[in-house]
């Protein structure tokens, strides 16, 4: 066949066809790579399922880790600072806060617990007092009408029951307070049982990251007790000056919901600007302001401070972490919100930035 044949062969329509039909062929083939990726994204899927199946577990699991991190912290600062041996640092803290909170209890146990039963007594009164109050005017018929009609004062009743009721969850608690224990007794056999199903080129980096995250923790966990106390004392205080009935109770229930940020104090204002409505009006509004200062304080000045220790975590951000992680998880979502954030910041960072 002469070479003009050939080439008009190869212009003819067959041949174009035969030409397109085996290059789509070839591009078909699935690669190693591309069969890899895909494994990779059903791994993270079906992690990622299960760890939502699991997340009940996975949020106690991760209040142990931090119950951890400060039991640890605590018995290292025993060790450099006392000639006491490793071993016994531990023993001795854990020893060592049962006391503290039995001495706690013994002082002032009954004087909360008494305060405690005559708030829970009093939040109905001071409901149906509220409710008086604003059905003297027009604005406040109105809003009592959208209240009613979505079962506003008996929902509110029920926040109120479930704020208080999370401190009663005593079989997670005890799960978690075991859990810390155990993991503060040793935590470098878990750390080091981890590493060892990761890569080896994996390991040195993983171990930096791990190492981070639980200083942050640590710095963090200091910070939030220190804003726990202040804003505990400042507004036990204030309530105090201000003549509000149970000041002791309304103070502890603000140090303790200021655990959560955004949420937490919210919940602890109800209570109070409730109980001053069985004073009157006007004392309310002072209360309410009050709640408004401390938290202020609270955010422009000892938050910042916090973040400076930890890790520096913006605030949309922690914010957000908070709405999202409750919405998704309930009151533990919420309660571990920040932290968690925290850790995934430092793991962000020094596993993939840096």
């Amino acid at each position: 066949m002469s070479a003009g044949s050939t080439q008009r062969a190869a212009r003819s329509p067959g041949a174009r066809v035969q030409v397109a039909d085996a290059g789509p062929t070839r591009d078909a083939k699935l690669t190693p790579g591309f069969t890899a990726r895909v494994l990779v994204v059903a791994l993270v899927v079906a992690a990622a399922l299960a760890l939502w199946r699991a997340s009940d577990i996975v949020l106690v699991a991760f209040g142990g880790v931090l119950l951890a991190v400060a039991l640890r912290t605590l018995a290292d600062l025993l060790t450099r600072y006392t000639p006491l041996p490793r071993p016994l640092a531990l023993p001795v803290v854990v020893v060592a806060i049962l006391v503290a909170i039995g001495v706690l209890v013994w002082t002032i146990g009954d004087t909360l617990a008494s305060q405690f039963n005559e708030l829970t007594r009093q939040l109905p009164q001071a409901l149906e007092g509220l409710r008086g109050w604003l059905s003297r005017t027009a604005p406040g018929r109105s809003l009592l009408g959208s209240l009613w009609q979505a079962g506003g004062v008996e929902s509110l009743t029920k926040l109120l029951g479930v704020a208080i009721g999370t401190l009663g969850a005593l079989a997670n608690v005890l799960l978690l307070v075991v859990l810390g224990i155990y993991l503060a007794a040793d935590p470098g056999a878990y750390r080091r049982g981890f590493l060892r199903l990761l890569p080896a080129r994996m390991r040195t980096n993983v171990d930096a990251a791990l190492g981070g995250s639980a200083r942050a923790l640590r710095n963090w966990l200091g910070g939030q007790l220190v804003a726990m106390a202040a804003v505990g004392v400042m507004t036990g205080v204030g309530l105090a000056l201000l003549g509000v009935p149970l000041a002791l109770s309304l103070a502890t229930i603000a140090a303790l919901l200021e655990f959560i940020p955004l949420l937490g104090p919210i919940i602890a204002a109800i209570p109070a600007i409730l109980i001053a409505f069985t004073v009157d009006p006007m004392t309310a509004l002072y209360v309410l302001l009050l709640y408004v200062g401390v938290q202020q304080l609270e955010g422009y000045v000892l938050m910042p401070l916090v973040q400076r220790w930890a890790v520096e975590l913006p605030p949309a951000l922690g914010v957000l972490s908070v709405v999202v992680l409750g919405v998704l998880f309930g009151v533990p979502g919420a309660l571990f919100a920040v932290p968690l954030t925290i850790v995934a910041i430092v793991l962000v960072r020094e596993l993939y930035l840096d």
